[in-house]
Parts: structure tokens; C-alpha cells; sequence
């Protein structure tokens, strides 16, 4: 559903709040610098600011394993794994690199969560500077401006009920696919949420809260790999920002900066 065709709830077209997660789920902290863009954003461009997307984490202590010497260290390779989870080889490393550690701790959950969060901004932030647009990335946590236009969201998952959940990084994922809720904000406009917290909640250790997406603003619905590609992300962001180009088109006195 694209957001044009919800562009007559004009009225409703106002800030989501911040739904917290739970005490024993928490939002992991994103401390990521805005991404650089070599494109050159037009002067009295439209200022639109991106919000880290909410989930929940797993907290636990990162685990180690015992590298083992089963090859000459100057023979071993280490395989990083990049922003979207997708591994890629770098160069051979040396003796003294291998023997400076004999354990490799693992990535916990609240690191692919963070990389998670980052790519996905990112990718939004470099498709709306590409349309035209003056994108601005909004961390978790950060204050919220008075003026300009907003893109928030949340990651979800489907349940065994299938019902929308709170996605959780480190859970029991019962879906193979995730779920982004995307929403448009006038931040001009009271504020008002973007989904809500089930109630009853439904708590369910193996993962985040029932969520039930609000109609107060345009919202988009988008399934992607738990583990999505460099590519995927990226037409997705493209996708967001074409619809949002289309929105502001079909209402561009509301949304009049």
C-alpha cells in the first residue's frame, strides 16, 4: 500500500511518540555517525529526518570459542561480516595479527540488531538524498525537531498466530521473513503514534510484544529476509522514497515546511 493512497488522512498526519521496549527487551543504542553523501542536496530542499527503526534485544553476554591452529597463522582469513550480516573475505592476515588473540568472540544479538538498524537508515537516508530530499538521520534517543517532515518505523515479526510482534534480535523466530511498518509524520503536527502495544500485551519470552498498527498517519508494510541483502535494502529505500515523493506531491500545502 502505497502512502498516496492514504494521503486523505491528512488530519491524522501527525509525530508518532516513541514506544519503549520492555525492561527485559530494550532498544539497543545506536551511536553511528550520519552517513557521508558525495550528492548535492539543493538549497530550501525539504528536510526530512529518519528515525532509527524500533525492535527489541536479547541481552546476553558475548561467548567465546577457541580459534583453532589446525593451519599456519599467516595462512588463516578472517571473514567480517558486513552491516546487512553478509560475509565477505578480507585479506590473509599476518602472524602477529592471529597470535595477538586465541579466542574470537562471537557477535551477540545486540550487534545485529545495531547493524541492522544502521543499514536500514542508511539506505533511506542515501535513496531520499538521491530524490531530491535534505535526509537527516534522527538516532534513538535524540530530540525530536519542531519543523520538518518524518520517516519512522518499527521491525516486526509474525507470531504462531500470526500476529505482528515487536521483532526481537536473539529470539525464536517462527517466520521466515521480518516485517517493516513505515510511517510519514509532519513534525509540525501533535504528536501520535505509529503502532501500539497489544493489551493484554501477550508477553511471550521468545519474543517482542503484540503491536497493532495505528491509522492515525500513512503507513507502508514491507516483508525482507531476517538476513537481507546489500540489494534488497536498497529497493526497498527506493521504494519508501518514491512513495513519499508521491505523497508530498498529492499534499505539498500540508506538508509545507
Amino acid at each position: 500500500m502505497a502512502f498516496a493512497r492514504i494521503s486523505v488522512l491528512l488530519s491524522l498526519v501527525t509525530l508518532f511518540s516513541f514506544a519503549r521496549p520492555s525492561t527485559a527487551q530494550t532498544q539497543p543504542e545506536s551511536n553511528a555517525p550520519q552517513p557521508q553523501t558525495s550528492i548535492a542536496v539543493p538549497a530550501g530542499a525539504m528536510v526530512v529526518y529518519v528515525s532509527d527503526f524500533d525492535l527489541d534485544v536479547v541481552h546476553r553476554k558475548p561467548s567465546q570459542k577457541s580459534t583453532p591452529r589446525t593451519s599456519p597463522p599467516s595462512a588463516s582469513r578472517r571473514t567480517p561480516v558486513s552491516p546487512t550480516g553478509a560475509r565477505r573475505t578480507s585479506a590473509p592476515t599476518s602472524a602477529s595479527d592471529t597470535d595477538s588473540s586465541d579466542a574470537a568472540t562471537e557477535e551477540t544479538p545486540a550487534d545485529r540488531a545495531n547493524a541492522l538498524i544502521n543499514a536500514v537508515s542508511e539506505n533511506i537516508i542515501r535513496a531520499l538524498t538521491q530524490a531530491g530530499y535534505d535526509a537527516r538521520r534522527l538516532p534513538a534517543g535524540a530530540p525530536v525537531p519542531q519543523q520538518g517532515m518524518r520517516i519512522r518505523g518499527v521491525f516486526a515479526e509474525a507470531d504462531e498466530r500470526n500476529r505482528a510482534r515487536r521483532l526481537l534480535v536473539g529470539g525464536e523466530p517462527v517466520a521466515p521473513n521480518m516485517i517493516l511498518f513505515v510511517g510519514v509524520n509532519n513534525l509540525t503536527r501533535p504528536a501520535q503514534p505509529l503502532y501500539e502495544l497489544a493489551d493484554p500485551p501477550a508477553n511471550d519470552p521468545r519474543h517482542g510484544p503484540v503491536i497493532t498498527v495505528t491509522s492515525y498517519a500513512p503507513t507502508e508494510r514491507f516483508e525482507v529476509s531476517r538476513d537481507p541483502s546489500d540489494d534488497e535494502l536498497k529497493k526497498i529505500a527506493k521504494q519508501i522514497a518514491a512513495d513519499f515523493t508521491a505523497l508530498v506531491s498529492v499534499n505539498r500545502l500540508s506538508f509545507a515546511q
